[in-house]
C-alpha cells in the first residue's frame, strides 16, 4: 500500500477514501510519464515493449477526470462551502473595499478644505497684524497731528497778540 504502486494503476479504497495518497499516487502516475513525455525535438522516447504511447494531452485529462468521477461528490462536499465562504468574504471585503474608496474620497475632500480653511485662517491673522499695525500707525499721525495743531495754535495765538502789538504801535 504504501511501496511503490503501478504506474498504471491507481488503487482507491472506498471504505476508506485517502486522499493524500490518492494524490501521491497521481504524482506518480503523472511523473512516470512525463518521464516519457517527448523531448525537444518532438520524437517522444520509446515506451517500454508492448505499450502504446498516450495519444496527447487530451488523454491524460480525461484519464484523471475519470479517476477523480468517484470522489466528486466528496469534492463537492468539500468544495462547496468552501465556494460560499469564499463568496461570502469577496462580498464582506468588497464592501469594505467600497467603503474605504469612499472614506479616503471623503478624506481627500475634507483635507482639501481644511487645507483652505488653514489659508483662511492664515489670512485672517494676517489682516488682524495689519489692522493693528495700520491703527498703531493711525494712532501715531493723530498724536503728531494733536501736536501740530496745538503748536499751530500757540503760533495762531502768538501771530494774533504781535498782531495786535503791531497794531497799537501802528495807530500810536
Amino acid at each position: 500500500m504504501g511501496g511503490k504502486v503501478d504506474p498504471n494503476k491507481i488503487e482507491i479504497e472506498y471504505d476508506r477514501v485517502d486522499v493524500a495518497r490518492i494524490m501521491d499516487q497521481i504524482k506518480e502516475k503523472t511523473a512516470a510519464e512525463s518521464a516519457n513525455a517527448p523531448d525537444a525535438s518532438g520524437t517522444p522516447p520509446p515506451g517500454p515493449p508492448g505499450q502504446e504511447s498516450p495519444a496527447g494531452p487530451g488523454r491524460m485529462r480525461q484519464v484523471l477526470l475519470r479517476l477523480m468521477s468517484p470522489l466528486r461528490p466528496l469534492i463537492k462536499l468539500l468544495i462547496l462551502p468552501v465556494d460560499e465562504e469564499y463568496r461570502r468574504t469577496f462580498l464582506v471585503l468588497d464592501h469594505a473595499n467600497r467603503r474605504i474608496d469612499r472614506l479616503e474620497k471623503d478624506r481627500d475632500r475634507m483635507s482639501g478644505e481644511l487645507d483652505r480653511l488653514r489659508e483662511y485662517t492664515k489670512l485672517l491673522h494676517h489682516l488682524c497684524h495689519n489692522l493693528v499695525v495700520e491703527l498703531s500707525k493711525l494712532k501715531i499721525e493723530e498724536e503728531t497731528l494733536k501736536t501740530k495743531t496745538r503748536v499751530m495754535e500757540k503760533d495762531f495765538e502768538f501771530l494774533g497778540k504781535r498782531e495786535k502789538a503791531l497794531e497799537k504801535e501802528i495807530s500810536k
